[in-house]
């Protein structure tokens, strides 16, 4: 008796103080301490709690001290603990701590009574077991401690079912109570066999996985791991979700209202013109003849003027309703989703898979086609797929995306032509086809006929300048048979045609380059008049001209291309003297930039650097010009040594809305990235074009020597 009592007291004994337990927790490694001591002996590692078990050394997290409260605790160690706490107190009578001696124990009832108690408890429980304490037995407190719980609905009874459907113990009392009428139960000793049935097989199945060896083990531990980590994510986006769908209805919800008490409050204000009609005439006439200019500004704000203004309904109207979107309702009552769990994907069965004929910049779909090791699609998890493109800075990827038929794809997008090496890891390993080298084929550029290049092509068809103003309203060409020029509305519309062929004031000998400074003056290379004009374009006249034939500074030779900067000056080309010649907009001489043998054609400037076409040797310059003492070229693009990409013949210059270099140049336009990367280029054209100029909506229109204007 006494050894079996000794082995009881050793099952509730706290491994750490060595005390019997206190309030004792369960942990998730399956040890049991004291809560003081779990508490007291909890470790702070960064911002949260960790408290080490000394059985098996693994960690239980306890983000504040308070959660050692919600720590499970142990129902047998508890049950043990209220034994021996009788065995130690069994002399108390439970009725009456005054009482006589206790010398009986009422297994049923779970209580100690005396002499006394115990003649009043055997006139209404006559059936209930009744042990002598100086008579118990091994067996008996064996039987106490495996003693039920009495309901927890009606105390005094005993617990005789177990309801399925509600998952708790109860008593014949609750069924007549008609709580669980239609409801699953199970007499205890049937739920009892189930439940032992049960643990066996779960005990089975951990007996039968450690008996496999580590790698069944490691292998399932990751399962977990993973269910673990991406469940919590999966409950992120649960939560993102719902977010993002109950603030669309809220923000429905308030258009609706706001609609409904806007009709509200325009039916109200016709009811008080309604109920005062005279007032409200006698009012408006009175301050039609008195009012001031100040109190009329007042009294005709908007808020003010809604009060007399008087708005009808449809004659045929009856109400407002509101008709809730059925279909809507229908669609949230299917839910927000579907839990479902990933398929590990095994890198040795993926592979990668690329859409043939990649171009630069041409958007292109890469897709991982995910198999399990059994060969099946695998829903993999996006996290567990690494996509990486080198060199990184040639490419743009995108966000990744699963299929539903275990595919993930990402769209990449290379910035110009060459090699891309495509390097695909799912879980940490290679597919089998990485890493994979992908050609790229430089960008091709397709001519597009727009209508706003076809409502410019009116007259010779002979252009060369184009240019558009910073608003993007108004376009200029320069018609060179006709040696006039035309601008047009972004519309396409005519406004003004001016010039006609001569030397004269107005006149004009093959205009050239075209530049806005500000929204309405352009500025005009007038090439075999060697000549600077700047017109006017809404009064269509000239207001300034400059320059002469020569060599001298602030004369010219032949000038093209030009842009004009931010202060308004102005950076032309001046041909003939291999020099770029920089103008106030008075047309004063500032300083200029020589460029030995080579021919500047066109110059565009952007963020601070200025862009200039040589024809010979053909090149773009990229020409840092700050003053005529702080100008160097720092880049050149299209030489010699840019391969497929090399220029000939060039002209003008824009940059488009991607930030591209594009180059006229003999019969076709090239793309080039602004540190010098050739891009692509169009078919070989049937005119050479002249100029081009990026429009805001992102169209490019391109002059041409007798084909008209284009786009691209």
């Amino acid at each position: 008796m006494e050894s079996f009592v000794e082995d009881l007291n050793s099952q509730v004994q706290c491994l750490f103080c060595h005390e019997t337990m206190n309030e004792p927790k369960l942990l998730k490694c399956f040890h049991t301490f004291c809560k003081h001591c779990i508490k007291s002996n909890a470790q702070l590692d960064g911002n949260i709690t960790i408290f080490k078990c000394p059985q098996c050394i693994s960690q239980t997290v306890l983000e504040q001290l308070s959660d050692v409260e919600d720590l499970q605790t142990s129902m047998i160690h508890t049950r043990i603990l209220q034994v021996l706490s009788f065995l130690e107190n069994q002399k108390v009578c439970s009725v009456e701590v005054g009482h006589c001696e206790a010398l009986w124990r009422c297994l049923d009832c779970d209580c100690s009574l005396c002499d006394e108690c115990l003649g009043y408890h055997a006139k209404f429980a006559k059936s209930h077991k009744v042990l002598s304490l100086s008579n118990l037995t091994k067996e008996d407190i064996g039987t106490m401690t495996k003693r039920e719980e009495s309901c927890k609905t009606h105390i005094s009874e005993n617990v005789e079912w177990y309801c399925r459907d509600c998952d708790k113990l109860i008593c014949v009392l609750c069924l007549k109570d008609h709580d669980h009428d239609e409801h699953k139960l199970s007499s205890l000793p049937k739920f009892l066999i189930n439940a032992k049935e049960m643990l066996s097989k779960n005990l089975e199945e951990i007996k039968e996985l450690t008996s496999n060896g580590e790698e069944r083990m490691k292998q399932q531990e990751n399962i977990a791991i993973d269910i673990r980590d991406y469940g919590e994510k999966a409950k992120e986006n649960v939560k993102k979700v719902t977010k993002r769908l109950v603030k669309s209805l809220l923000d429905q919800e308030q258009q609706l209202l706001t609609h409904i008490q806007k009709t509200i409050t325009k039916a109200e204000r016709n009811l008080r013109i309604f109920h005062h009609t005279s007032a409200a005439q006698e009012f408006i006439e009175y301050f039609t003849h008195n009012g001031t200019a100040s109190e009329m500004i007042e009294i005709l704000n908007e808020e003010c003027a809604k009060k007399f203004t008087y708005e009808p309904f449809q004659h045929d109207l009856g109400g407002i309703d509101f008709k809730p979107n059925e279909r809507l309702y229908s669609q949230v009552k299917t839910g927000l989703g579907k839990v479902t769990f990933c398929k590990k994907a095994d890198a040795n069965q993926c592979s990668l898979k690329v859409e043939s004929n990649i171009e630069a910049m041409k958007l292109t779909k890469l897709t991982v086609v995910m198999k399990t090791t059994e060969g099946q699609a695998a829903n993999e998890y996006l996290d567990n797929v690494t996509i990486l493109v080198t060199p990184e800075d040639d490419v743009q990827l995108g966000e990744k995306e699963m299929m539903v038929d275990g595919e993930a794809t990402v769209n990449l997008t290379a910035h110009f032509p060459g090699q891309v090496t495509v390097h695909i890891e799912v879980r940490g390993n290679p597919v089998p086809n990485s890493p994979n080298v992908l050609n790229v084929k430089p960008q091709h550029i397709p001519i597009k006929v727009t209508k706003i290049a076809q409502d410019l092509s009116i007259g010779s068809k002979d252009f060369r300048g184009i240019a558009v103003n910073k608003s993007n309203t108004r376009i200029a060409v320069g018609d060179s048979s006709s040696h006039c020029i035309r601008v047009f509305n972004i519309g396409g519309d005519l406004l003004l045609k001016f010039g006609s062929e001569g030397s004269g004031q107005g006149q004009f000998k093959h205009p050239f380059g075209l530049e806005f400074i500000g929204e309405t003056d352009l500025v005009v290379s007038d090439f075999n008049n060697h000549r600077i004009c700047i017109l006017d374009t809404v009064k269509g006249r000239i207001v300034k001209t400059f320059g002469c034939q020569g060599m001298g500074n602030g004369q010219l030779k032949y000038p093209r291309g030009m842009c004009v900067d931010d202060a308004f000056n102005i950076f032309l080309c001046d041909s003939e003297n291999h020099r770029i010649q920089v103008f106030s907009k008075d047309g004063d001489f500032l300083y200029k930039f020589n460029l030995q043998n080579g021919k500047p054609f066109g110059i565009i400037a952007h963020k601070g650097l200025f862009y200039v076409s040589v024809s010979v040797p053909s090149m773009v310059h990229v020409i840092d010009m700050k003053n005529k003492q702080l100008s160097s070229i720092i880049n050149t693009i299209g030489g010699k040594d840019c391969g497929v990409g090399q220029l000939k013949e060039l002209r003008g210059l824009a940059i488009d809305s991607d930030g591209n270099l594009l180059v006229c140049n003999e019969k076709m336009i090239s793309k080039f990235t602004l540190d010098g990367h050739y891009i692509g280029r169009t078919n070989s054209l049937s005119y050479n074009p002249y100029f081009i100029e990026a429009l805001a909506d992102g169209n490019v229109i391109y002059s041409s020597m007798g084909g008209g204007l284009f786009s691209i």
